[in-house]
Parts: structure tokens; C-alpha cells; sequence
């Protein structure tokens, strides 16, 4: 899909380097430093259903979400998807990539329109030849996702799908997820894509929807979804061995 206009909003550099420094690695990061990747970096525009970023292509950016609902996902010769995050919430990408030269193992999506700004490795490695220590926040940002990743495999093969729908769906509704009445989840989410998150098929995704309504804990209408009974959800979500 073609790109949009820029969004004349992240032209400003300084409110571009403060959007920067929302994000891990890049909170600790002097304003100074967030100043010069900004002037350093490319703001775009994209459509939903772009490829923000493609799998086995070589790398030489990191790529900032900005704003937007973006989909990592796997997919397989034949047309099999597993999705690992799909949300709202801003990320960096190409960390890797940074670190070992290597391709993305996966693609980036952009749910809704996205605002992405692009920064060459040249400038990063710039930043981080003037002051070695900053290397520590990238350290650290890679052993957080590391353990992120770890986590979610784990549940992949040891949780129940139904106590990891629960998990999920708690996770979706965010901070909402701690009150006791009835909690809507913003974002659309079909069935093709919650069997996609679950690494579970549309068919046992359909049926565990299907369980939960009939018990009272979910209305679900066309993907969009209100957790009905969030105590009780967040108490089977609680089975998950991810959990304390």
C-alpha cells in the first residue's frame, strides 16, 4: 500500500525527540542524543494493512511506531500465522538487527493508520560511540524482551487455551482489567485473529468463544468484546504458569 502524507505533527525535531524518549531503550537517552536521531530520522505516514516492516529483508533502521495498532506476526509456507503482539502500544523495532546485522525473523503490520519514524543504524551507533554507557539501556531493553518472548512460548505449550484466553483477553482490557464491572476491549478482535494470538485454529477459537459466552464471561459480537465477569476471568487467568 502507498504511504500517506506525513503527519505534520511529528515535523517539530524536539517534539519528535520527546516522542523518541517515551520508549525503551531510549528513556534514559540524554534530549540531546533524542535531538540528533530525530533530525537523523524519516517520519511516514501508513495505511492499514501496510508492511511497516517485511521478514528476511536486511535491516538498516530501527523502526519507531509513533502511534497506531501494529501486528508481529509469523507465518509459515503455507499461509499458517502465529501473532505475537497485537495492540496499541508503541514499540521499537530492528533491536536485533542492530546488535547482529541479521534480518527480522517476522513481519510488522499496521492495524490502524501508523505514524513511523525510521532511524539509520548509522546514527544510533553514533550516539552510542560518544557515550558507551547508553549501551546498558539497549542491554537491558533486549534481555526484557528475551523474557517477554520466553514467557509467551512457555504458554504457548503449557497453558490450557482457555486459561490462556483469559490471560490474553485480561491483558487486552488493560487497566481496566482491575475493576468488576463489565469492561469493553477497544480494539476489534475476529476470530481468525484470536486463534492467530492463541497459535491455536479458527474452529478451537470459534468454540472457546462460543464457552465463554454461554458461561457468562464474554459478550462478543462481530470482534468486538466486553469481558462480562472480569473477576472471574482474571481468576482463570491467574491458572497461567506464567503467573505468580
Amino acid at each position: 500500500m502507498a504511504k500517506l502524507p506525513p503527519d505534520s505533527r511529528w515535523q517539530d525535531p524536539e517534539l519528535l525527540a520527546r516522542g523518541i524518549g517515551r520508549f525503551a531503550p531510549f528513556e534514559c537517552w540524554p534530549l540531546p542524543a533524542l535531538l540528533r536521531l530525530a533530525q537523523a530520522g524519516s517520519v511516514s505516514s501508513h495505511a492499514p494493512g501496510a508492511i511497516l516492516i517485511a521478514h528476511k529483508r536486511p535491516q538498516d533502521v530501527l523502526s519507531v511506531v509513533l502511534e497506531g495498532a501494529s501486528q508481529v506476526t509469523v507465518t509459515d509456507a503455507g499461509g499458517r500465522r502465529v501473532t505475537f503482539i497485537y495492540d496499541g502500544s508503541t514499540m521499537v523495532y530492528g533491536l536485533a538487527p542492530l546488535f547482529d546485522g541479521e534480518p527480522m525473523l517476522h513481519d510488522l503490520l499496521a492495524l490502524d493508520p501508523v505514524i513511523l519514524l525510521r532511524i539509520p543504524f548509522a546514527a544510533v551507533r553514533a550516539e552510542l560511540a560518544a557515550a558507551p554507557a547508553l549501551w546498558e539501556s539497549v542491554g537491558a531493553e533486549m534481555c526484557a524482551r528475551y523474557r517477554r518472548t520466553a514467557l509467551q512460548m512457555t504458554r504457548f505449550v503449557f497453558d490450557s487455551p482457555r486459561v490462556h484466553m483469559a490471560a490474553l483477553l485480561v491483558g487486552l482490557a488493560g487497566q481496566g482489567a482491575g475493576c468488576d464491572d463489565p469492561i469493553p476491549i477497544d480494539m476489534k478482535l475476529p476470530q481468525d485473529k484470536l486463534a492467530e494470538m492463541l497459535a491455536i485454529s479458527r474452529q478451537w477459537a470459534a468454540q472457546l468463544i462460543r464457552e465463554m459466552v454461554d458461561d457468562g464471561l464474554l459478550q462478543w459480537r462481530y470482534g468486538r468484546v466486553t469481558l462480562l465477569d472480569p473477576k472471574r476471568l482474571r481468576a482463570l487467568a491467574a491458572e497461567s504458569i506464567g503467573l505468580p
